[in-house]
């Protein structure tokens, strides 16, 4: 197994993909790794799948996509591993949820093909806040500042959350199309297991493991250079808090100081879900130009060298 995901990792270390999966040396390797039985299944690399060691999940993460997708097979890809992951779940909850290989598959698809879209969501939203650094957005009564308006307060967070949902809103039709491969996956393999629940799930994902993350820390996603003074980070935070309940179709009932949101919620749930439909349909595979023949990601972000990291889960309880 070691071997087999080192000589893997050999074959897309080289300056250009079509010089490596391509290359005679890896073909027949490459050819065995993605074959493709007569239902759709992966037998070789989901028996891969099934006995990498954690010293190596980054690394396989990383050539299967890769290679899958080089092969325009990506799609084949996510729906087996995403069907195993649904299968040993208890509930739609949990999905994705830990840190094995399907989770790392969609962290390093999240970084690949992802990035610049963070980057052209967020960076005009951010850059308006570093301007007007002086506002705050605390809504918490027992960590307002003095000289702090509540309402004012309040008013703020409010904006910044309604600048922040509509430009995701907005922003469907340049959501990447390999991120679309996944919904829609995603979306069909949890249908056939908990069939009222694709939509949550894919919901959950996107905003929880995608959106929020980059959100809350966005210089860790170089969409800025230096991370946001505590009084930015904290209204990130909060907006990240109320877009979770808008994924999770839920209004504030613990957080006493967080109700006078509810209204504005209720406002965008049926905006969400047509959002996370719209990402989630089902693709036309024949259409899609593999990673390799697009520009290049911006910061050398396929680099080998870089580990493809497990994106956070941003749940809050309270804040």
């Amino acid at each position: 197994m070691e071997v087999l995901t080192q000589i893997l990792q050999q074959g897309t270390e080289f300056d250009t993909l079509a010089e490596t999966v391509l290359a005679d040396r890896f073909e027949r390797l490459v050819e065995l790794v993605t074959m493709i039985g007569d239902k759709g299944e992966l037998p070789i690399a989901m028996a891969l799948a099934n006995v990498v060691s954690l010293q190596y999940m980054d690394e396989l993460a990383r050539v299967f996509v890769t290679i899958f997708d080089a092969k325009h097979l990506l799609h084949q890809l996510l729906i087996n591993i995403f069907a195993k992951e649904v299968e040993l779940a208890d509930c739609y909850q949990t999905i994705l949820r830990g840190n094995g290989l399907p989770t790392k598959i969609m962290s390093f698809c999240f970084k690949l093909y992802g990035s610049h879209y963070l980057y052209n969501l967020f960076a005009p939203i951010l850059a308006k806040m570093f301007i007007a650094d002086l506002r705050s957005y605390e809504v918490d009564p027992s960590r307002i500042e003095q000289h702090d308006q509540l309402d004012e307060n309040r008013k703020n967070l409010r904006l910044l959350t309604h600048d922040v949902f509509q430009a995701i809103i907005d922003s469907s039709s340049q959501f990447p199309i390999q991120l679309r491969i996944l919904c829609s996956c995603l979306y069909q393999v949890v249908q056939q297991r908990f069939p009222q629940h694709p939509l949550q799930a894919v919901s959950t994902v996107i905003f929880l493991r995608f959106l929020n993350p980059a959100l809350v820390l966005p210089h860790e996603f170089g969409i800025v250079d230096a991370e946001p003074l505590p009084r930015i980070k904290r209204g990130l935070t909060l907006v990240s808090k109320i877009l979770q309940n808008i994924a999770n179709n839920l209004i504030f009932t613990k957080e006493f100081h967080m109700r006078c949101f509810n209204d504005y919620l209720r406002s965008t749930f049926d905006s969400a879900t047509n959002f996370v439909l719209s990402i989630s349909e089902p693709i036309n595979i024949t259409t899609i130009i593999p990673s390799h023949e697009q520009q290049p990601i911006e910061n050398n972000i396929s680099d080998s060298t870089t580990p493809s990291p497990t994106y956070p889960i941003f749940i809050y309880v309270d804040l």
